[in-house]
């Protein structure tokens, strides 16, 4: 990025489970941010959210997606789930390399023991709520592992006795199957995981017993078993003794924590604003220029002492309050008369937002809510100056015509992205910003389409399933039982992971605007809702009541519009309009149907930033409140809406 203090990063990053639910942050390489972070997520189901860190803020829980769960991309989850604990735990490998000693067939028959015990275990753990950490299972494998080792090494196994004691193992190891699968994951997810390590255990199996058989043919036979048999034995009774005193392994290729946000030393509470320009506090003049969709402002922040003699007014005089608004308009006419502001290249009509006599310190400038008396020499006021524009500009500049006392005038300019300050002079009496910006901030309003209700199909993995079925069903029977059998179980976990990767979804008839589960709900309020705070970004009325026409129908517009206006407008910062950054659906409940649509009553949270004076501000309100939604002309749309309650959270 070519703006000066700016930086652009780009990255992305692949997880190999849904991060529905888990904590998000960023971290910088520097400290004291003058700019809140805005953290965009697109799922690929869909889904949208935007959540703005404060200063005082981390990370962010991401909520749970809104659309319908695809049963087959959670099946194939659950099943790499499984997939990955046996191939990075280091007490599954030494029991894969123990089953060699048992030969092919008998090393199947092993694997076939373990797994029935891990299903045991986790139909009745679902249902009686058991279960153990992944150190203390690992540990009984390693110690497992030894005692099959023996086993294995005797003249004759008994095959019985090692099946048992395999069966024993899967049983304890299935009491730590939640520690595989993500939290809150259910009773089927566990067994998919299940299928999944028994997959990677049985061509394991079958590579040890075919590798152990093929060098006990090239080699002696005694030697080769012994060796293994040792080795394994040995490898699992460190491992077992690490795992005791360590408290565990870590797991090969293990994810790295969630990024998270540093907090500085001198980080500021949540609620305080965060200063984007330099601190002159002496100055008699600072300009700041904010360029922003639609407008383009100009905010003076004027020191009376520093231009006492300009104004003629004697240093150590105190204001009455009755003289005040006399001061105020005379500030008015020396910023319009000293002052030229063009956007894209054309000089724009002035509207003067308001001038008030302030409160200046470090956490911001505000308009005083009781007038005082104001001495001269301390008073400060602000004058605000508004050039409506069309759209985003592509190019501003902002010059100071004179400079009393031959001054300089800090300039600092602000977009949504970047902030730049430099002193202005008689010698170099313009600022000039050009649109850099990396992102579009013109706000952009779609319909949300009322849409079926779709069932997924996998079309790849459908034969994967006649075909595992069909091994099954002639193994039960008889024909080629252990080989059939086998090969039905990993061509079924085949299947699950297939699954996702060519899938079609079918729309059920007669689905479409049908009472909607809160998963439904949420995502229809996900896409109404911020539609509603970007119609408002607008400024010109006509522009914003066609917008808002996109998510709300006739006779609600005018209530909505209003009520939302003012919840958007921060009176105590001087009425500047905080610009929506974030809206999260918090929680859809209470579904009726009602009429053509339904109601539900929801929770959301508003967050937005104002920039005032050289500080950004950072609010966020939250609403619990009843929404009427109806579909019209394909779309849905919000019909009434009644507050319950409304907080002001920031």
């Amino acid at each position: 990025m070519d703006q000066a203090g700016a930086w652009l990063l780009s990255q992305e990053w692949t997880c190999s489970s849904t991060i529905a639910g888990q904590e998000l942050g960023m971290r910088y390489p520097f400290r004291d941010l003058a700019l809140t972070t805005v953290i965009r997520v697109e799922l690929l189901s869909g889904d949208r959210f935007a959540h703005v860190l404060t200063l005082a803020e981390t990370t962010w829980r991401l909520p749970e997606g809104t659309a319908a769960p695809d049963i087959f991309l959670a099946a194939q989850n659950a099943v790499l789930a499984g997939i990955d604990h046996v191939a990075t735990s280091w007490s599954h490998w030494a029991f894969l390399l123990t089953l060699g000693l048992f030969g092919a067939g008998g090393a199947v028959r092993l694997v076939t023991a373990f797994t029935l015990g891990q299903v045991t275990t986790v139909l009745v753990a679902s249902l009686m709520g058991l279960g153990i950490g992944a150190v203390p299972a690992d540990i009984a494998i390693a110690l497992g592992v030894v005692l099959l080792a023996r086993e294995g090494l005797a003249g004759s196994p008994d095959r019985q006795r090692a099946a048992s004691l395999a069966a024993v193992l899967g049983t304890v190891h299935g009491l730590a199957i939640p520690t595989v699968l993500p939290e809150g994951a259910g009773f089927a997810a566990g067994l998919l995981a299940v299928l999944g390590m028994d997959a990677i255990h049985l061509s394991g199996a079958l590579a040890a017993g075919a590798t152990v058989a093929w060098l006990s043919r090239r080699l002696q036979v005694a030697p080769v078993r012994r060796t293994l048999g040792y080795a394994t034995g040995a490898s699992a009774m460190a491992l077992a003794f690490a795992l005791a005193l360590g408290g565990g392994v870590p797991e090969a290729g293990a994810a790295n924590a969630a990024i998270a946000l540093s907090p500085s030393p001198d980080q500021r509470p949540a609620g305080q604003s965060g200063r984007l320009a330099p601190v002159t506090p002496d100055t008699p003049i600072q300009s700041f220029l904010s360029v922003e969709p639609f407008e383009v402002r100009h905010e003076v922040m004027i020191r009376l002492v520093g231009l006492a003699d300009e104004l003629g007014l004697d240093p150590r005089a105190t204001i009455p309050i009755d003289h005040q608004a006399a001061v105020t308009a005379t500030l008015v006419q020396f910023v319009l008369s000293r002052t030229d502001v063009r956007v894209d290249g054309r000089p724009e009509g002035p509207m003067v937002r308001r001038a008030d006599f302030m409160t200046v310190d470090p956490t911001g400038s505000m308009p005083r809510s009781t007038a005082i008396d104001e001495p001269v020499e301390q008073a400060f006021v602000g004058v605000i100056v508004a050039y409506p524009t069309d759209g985003m500009p592509e190019s501003v500049s902002l010059e100071w015509t004179s400079f009393p006392g031959g001054i300089a005038i800090p300039a600092t300019v602000i977009d949504p992205e970047s902030v730049a300050s430099l002193p202005l002079t008689a010698a170099r009496p313009a600022a000039t910003w050009t649109n850099e910006l990396v992102e579009d901030p013109l706000p952009t309003v779609e319909a949300v389409g009322v849409e079926p209700v779709r069932v997924p199909i996998p079309v790849l993995s459908l034969p994967m399933f006649a075909l595992a079925l069909g091994l099954f069903v002639a193994g039960v029977r008889g024909w080629r039982r252990e080989w059939a059998t086998t090969v039905a179980r990993v061509t079924l976990a085949i299947a699950f992971l297939a699954g996702p990767v060519v899938e079609t979804a079918v729309a059920l008839p007669g689905t479409s605007g049908q009472r909607p589960s809160a998963r439904q709900a949420r995502r229809i309020l996900s896409g109404v809702l911020p539609n509603v705070y970007r119609a408002l970004a607008f400024r010109d009325e006509g522009r914003i009541y066609d917008r808002l026409a996109v998510s709300v129908t006739g006779e609600t517009l005018t209530d909505i519009y209003l009520e939302q206006r003012r919840a958007l407008e921060l009176e105590e910062r001087g009425g500047a309009q905080a610009r929506v950054e974030a809206v999260e659906v918090l929680e859809a409940s209470d579904i009726e149907r009602a009429e053509a649509g339904f109601t539900v009553r929801a929770e959301w949270t508003v967050g937005g930033m104002v920039t005032h004076f050289g500080h950004r501000h950072f609010r966020q309100n939250r609403y619990d409140a009843v929404i009427g939604i109806v579909p019209v002309d394909g779309a849905w749309k919000i019909s009434t809406i009644d507050v319950i309650d409304e907080e002001r959270i920031q």
